[in-house]
């Protein structure tokens, strides 16, 4: 997808060449399409970074999407003019999602997208009333839980769809400013590849983070507007 880290920008076409037409680029929404059809994938950032607009962009290159929407600071209206091919399912606890996902897995909606944002919307559910005084129970929850919601989403992957999971993300690092996504690393497991979305001097910028092998580390400047 990215060459070499290299940072191309949007729009940019080849050049002429004994006056032939220009070939256009594709667009990194495309190119975007083109890496996580078919995979299991997470993308995670800060909030309002723009994961939301990203996943309603790239749902318009597939047939059909499945939307769990979970995060209350949108509405359907604000992207009824990006994608009309979406089906909103609301989501308002973790038992709601799960007996969604089991119901889905009996008839997969082979060829679609399926959209869980975010999946760290959903933490209230797990946090004490005191949040001064952790709790590892309540922490443990919280893991079990985003590991059963991954397994299935992973099934509904094996079934022909392609799966986009949102996120917060945390710091994982102080020492070195890692940030990952707001989730336990044991979920991970069940990926194919995980993407970060940030803004970097007034430019999107996603960069596909390594969590396997260190050759996955790509970057590109990202714009969806």
């Amino acid at each position: 997808m990215f060459e070499g880290g290299e940072i191309v920008k949007l729009g940019e076409v080849g050049e002429v060449r004994n006056e032939e037409k220009p070939e256009t680029k594709p667009s990194k929404v495309q190119q975007f399409y083109e890496e996580i059809k078919g995979k299991f994938v997470v993308l995670f950032g800060n909030p309002m970074v723009g994961k939301t607009t990203l996943a309603h962009f790239v749902s318009r290159h597939f047939e059909h999407t499945v939307y769990f929407k979970i995060d209350k600071n949108f509405s359907r209206e604000d992207y009824r003019h990006v994608a009309s091919n979406i089906n909103y399912i609301e989501i308002n606890t973790p038992q709601g999602i799960l007996k969604v996902l089991n119901d889905m897995l009996y008839h997969p909606p082979k060829g679609a997208l399926v959209v869980v944002d975010s999946i760290t919307s959903l933490d209230s559910f797990f946090t004490p009333q005191d949040p001064t005084n952790p709790s590892p129970r309540m922490e443990n929850a919280r893991t079990r839980f985003i590991d059963a919601v991954f397994q299935k989403l992973a099934q509904l992957k094996d079934k022909g769809c392609t799966v986009l999971v949102l996120s917060h993300e945390k710091i994982a690092d102080f020492k070195t400013g890692e940030v990952m996504p707001r989730f336990n690393r044991i979920a991970l497991r069940h990926i194919d590849r995980m993407y970060r979305l940030a803004i970097e001097n007034g430019k999107r910028k996603i960069v596909r983070v390594k969590f396997r092998k260190p050759s996955e580390v790509r970057e590109d400047e990202f714009d969806f507007t």
